[in-house]
């Protein structure tokens, strides 16, 4: 099979969607290999591809801890600003590299960038972990956060072009779990080590393990079939295609080929070989990429501003405000419900859908985010962000600590999750570059919080700048519940299909039911044909 036999077959209608062709000509088995059951091959996979993930939540964490603990390793004390600066230069050095991916994940595919990914980790954490003053510190957490933007733009693509549809949004929430998981581990490696002298070295340093572990992994594994089919490599393809779908039949395999490779064709057919110029005009000047994009980086946006990551840089400094001696230990608490809820997103998502998910969980977030600012409201911390008199921890720590607790708990079963998953929402001819202004979106977003975290409490007083974000939570809430459309179930190809109909918050609910409906329907005449059969049999019989 070649390029030039799918150009012959689909050039006769080129006035015609994709999938309306391949329904007219197919119907039956349009992409009938997603009902096969997957095999190990995609769970490798997606394992290894989720080391960068470990990375990225391990290099986000390990900081909150490093900040309470080195003192004056530098060559002085640190100043507020100065630890807004250490912080948001990873998000500097992550924003930089979502950049990178975007220009070389087209060219090189998804596979080299992620190897190189794995080198910037490495460099960065040698160098923060043999920092004597606060440049170098600076330098050592910018370079890993070149790597944090290339894995974070490069694994929930690399994962949603490699799973089954079915079971695409457990894969890619796998990735969330290695975060939040690693971010877990990053606070428990900055509890054994607080105590010990320069222990901060060996929290940074430790990330240099599981770079080296991420490039082996990699560069054993193969590229994914939809890259490796709009390069040409078709026969490569359809044997990774084979380990995916290890039950499928030779013609199902074939089909899957076809359907992918006739994305491609319709778009060069339409527009040609695209330059990344071409690329980024189509991404907002086409109607349907434009939506798809605004509902991604929108959606990030308020993953963003709802200040979950406050929770992750700054958690050991809040609560030893709030009068926690042990603020580190209270971190792990906060980052396990952040872990173990994950994972129940993990288990949930594919079932209740992304959309429902938000919905049910983003009005609490503020809800609990509201409960927090109420209660530091009670807690007397001066204007330089230092308690009166000794710290002593009563009624209204506790209460914040319970209210944060709840807030991670359902931003991670929630948004913190579903955020990710922008890569799916974009049609594949602008699926690179969109992906980059998604993490653009992310990493700005992200510099914007982390730098003006502390600032923001001193100047509108802790409890004031809760309610900021008690009100772009709110805010966020309602977005989604006009913009993000359902798209849970649906192969990345007809996902390019909702966003003709609006936002496609009605059409893909109805687009669910009707197949829900089909699938009852399907059922139910399997059930009369069984019935039929049994009742042809015992009259044979008799």
């Amino acid at each position: 099979m070649d390029s030039n036999s799918f150009d012959n077959t689909f050039s006769e209608k080129p006035e015609v969607s994709l999938v309306e062709y391949a329904l007219e000509n197919n119907p039956n088995s349009l992409d009938s290999i997603e009902e096969t059951e997957s095999g190990y091959y995609v769970i490798f996979i997606t394992f290894a591809i989720a080391l960068g993930g470990c990375l990225f939540g391990y290099d986000s964490g390990v900081i909150s801890g490093v900040l309470v603990t080195m003192g004056t390793s530098l060559g002085k004390e640190l100043s507020s600003s100065d630890k807004e600066l250490i912080t948001s230069i990873l998000s500097a050095g992550a924003f930089v590299g979502s950049i990178m991916a975007g220009m070389c994940i087209d060219r090189f595919g998804r596979r080299i960038p992620l190897i190189v990914s794995s080198g910037f980790f490495f460099v960065g954490s040698v160098i923060q972990a043999a920092s004597f003053s606060l440049a170098q510190m600076v330098v050592g957490r910018f370079v890993a956060g070149v790597g944090v933007g290339l894995a974070s733009m490069i694994v929930p693509v690399y994962i949603a072009e490699f799973a089954p549809s079915k079971s695409r949004g457990r894969m890619i929430t796998l990735d969330s779990v290695c975060i939040t998981g690693s971010q877990l581990l990053s606070y428990i490696i900055d509890f054994a080590f607080q105590r010990v002298k320069g222990g901060w070295r060996y929290m940074v340093g430790a990330a240099g393990i599981p770079a080296i572990c991420l490039g082996v992994a990699v560069y054993f594994i193969s590229d994914t079939p939809r890259f490796l089919i709009q390069k040409g490599r078709v026969e490569e393809a359809t044997a990774i295609i084979r380990k995916i779908y290890p039950n499928a039949t030779e013609l199902q395999v074939t089909n899957k080929v076809k359907l992918i490779d006739s994305t491609f064709h319709f778009e060069r057919k339409n527009v040609g070989e695209y330059t990344t110029w071409q690329r980024l005009k189509m991404l907002y000047t086409k109607s349907i990429n434009l939506k798809a994009l605004i509902v991604a980086c929108g959606l990030m946006g308020i993953q963003q501003f709802a200040g979950s990551n406050t929770m992750t840089f700054y958690a050991p400094t809040l609560f030893s405000l709030v009068g926690f001696t042990e603020s580190i230990a209270v971190g792990i608490v906060t980052s396990g419900a952040n872990a173990i809820f994950t994972i129940v997103s993990l288990l949930i998502i594919d079932r209740v859908g992304r959309r429902r998910l938000l919905l049910y969980t983003v009005w609490i977030m503020s809800l609990f985010l509201t409960v927090g600012a109420v209660a530091i409201h009670y807690i007397p911390i001066n204007p330089d962000l230092s308690l009166e008199g000794s710290p002593k921890l009563n009624w209204a720590g506790i209460l914040v600590l319970i209210s944060i607790i709840g807030y991670i708990a359902v931003y991670a079963v929630g948004l913190g999750n579903v955020g990710w998953f922008g890569g799916e929402l974009l049609p594949m001819e602008v699926r690179s570059i969109g992906t980059t202004m998604v993490n653009c979106t992310c990493w700005g977003s992200n510099i914007v919080v982390s730098s003006t975290y502390l600032t923001m409490m001193k100047n509108l007083t802790p409890s004031g700048a809760f309610g900021f974000y008690v009100g772009t939570t709110f805010i966020g809430w309602i977005a989604i519940i006009f913009f993000y459309p359902e798209v849970t179930d649906m192969t990345l190809e007809e996902i390019r299909e909702v966003f003709k109909h609006g936002f496609g918050v009605r059409y893909s609910s109805k687009l669910r039911r009707e197949r829900k409906l089909e699938e009852k329907s399907s059922v139910k005449k399997n059930a009369r044909n069984s019935m039929f059969f049994i009742k042809e049999e015992n009259v044979s019989s008799a």
